[in-house]
């Protein structure tokens, strides 16, 4: 289904807007550091796994390095370069590897450092440009090498919304399968290379360990972050070796559909470890006082409210994304297919999932069920 005109322009707004955001938020890092700090690690991203899990086909559309990475799309130079299943799978690895790489630095200099933390945004803000000025539609970046992608694949299975997708105005089957539009997408969607499968295999198996092993692990300043830059990585990626462990004794003898209710029990228990700790660190009651930290309240807040935090904290996301069924909905609706003779080839009602429902026309909704 195309998007109308009035949509796109509000959606065009709103992209417009976030891309500033993000804009000012770099020159506020180098300008302006403790701000901008704060801003980004102790505002955005505390906030970042709750958003992909519940509305992630609206945060694709607005993320302002997705809006890069679509720049040469849009303005006409991108090559277009079609990528074929193996290299779609190295990109999934790339992007794991990428990820573990990018988190425990976060201790040595990013967390202190808001020049740093801006050229890390920079960087990764040209990497997303390249890729999308190299490789058609979201299959460089959005879909490939962003490291943030297979998060979104792990916590949004069961999204609120099914929303319009203004990046896409003809659907050019740039990956295989779509993970926008693909009803129920997960991590292993589309798992047809190896270097994919054990991407995807050391992600969700790691992910809850290393989140735990991450808030085991202060922050340093200056070159004390270098001296101890070993030691950032020991805790994560004990902790990941051994959830990754379980996970692969848990799914040894399992067939899919049963390993898939393991996967979504892995996702709820990292997104709920994270909240475990980061929600309390953000108000001053962190394992390392002062880290993470965005407005201290110890004296105003008893820390047995933080354990009652937690405890609903978990069970909802518990049932949010291991118990809770919403059916198979998609995060966006399919644009129009593209088809070599330019005739649009609208979506029909045609394709039977594994569970055997047919995939229905959707309209853009936000109401949970």
């Amino acid at each position: 289904m195309a998007i109308s005109h009035a949509a796109q322009r509000w959606w065009t707004l709103a992209q417009a807007i976030m891309w500033c955001v993000g804009f000012a938020l770099i020159v506020t890092l180098v300008l302006f550091p403790v701000i901008g700090l704060h801003a980004f690690w102790d505002v955005l991203i505390p906030v970042a796994p709750a958003v992909v899990a519940l509305i992630p086909g609206i945060w694709r559309n607005v993320c302002p390095l997705g809006i890069t990475s679509q720049l040469p799309r849009r303005l006409g130079f991108s090559r277009l370069i079609h990528l074929n299943t193996t290299g779609q799978g190295w990109l999934s690895f790339a992007a794991v590897a990428l990820l573990f790489l990018i988190i425990p630095l976060r201790h040595t200099t990013f967390d202190t450092n808001g020049l740093s933390t801006a050229i890390l945004l920079v960087a990764i803000g040209c990497l997303a440009l390249i890729m999308g000025s190299i490789l058609e539609g979201k299959s460089g970046w959005c879909a490939g090498l962003c490291p943030v992608h297979q998060v979104e694949k792990l916590y949004g299975q069961h999204p609120t919304c099914t929303v319009d997708n203004p990046h896409c105005s003809t659907c050019s089957k740039c990956v295989s399968a779509c993970p926008d539009s693909t009803p129920g997408v997960n991590p292993h969607t589309a798992e047809r290379s190896w270097p994919k499968r054990w991407a995807i295999l050391v992600f969700i198996g790691a992910f809850p360990g290393y989140i735990w092993g991450w808030f085991q692990t202060p922050d340093y300043l200056g070159t004390d972050g270098l001296a101890n830059l070993m030691g950032t990585y020991l805790l994560p990626a004990a902790g990941g070796g051994a959830t990754l462990a379980l996970y692969v004794l848990l799914i040894s003898s399992m067939p899919m559909q049963r390993r898939r209710n393991i996967d979504r029990l892995f996702a709820a228990v990292a997104i709920s470890t994270y909240y475990w700790f980061r929600v309390p660190a953000l108000l001053g009651y962190g394992p390392f006082p002062g880290d993470g930290m965005l407005i201290d309240l110890t004296g105003s807040i008893p820390a047995p409210a933080f354990w009652a935090f937690r405890v609903v904290s978990t069970a909802f996301w518990v049932w949010w994304i291991a118990m809770r069924n919403n059916g198979l909905r998609p995060w966006m609706i399919r644009p129009p297919f593209e088809q070599p003779s330019g005739v649009l080839l609208t979506l029909s009602v045609s394709a039977t999932l594994n569970s055997g429902e047919p995939v229905r026309r959707q309209t853009p909704s936000c109401k949970p069920d």
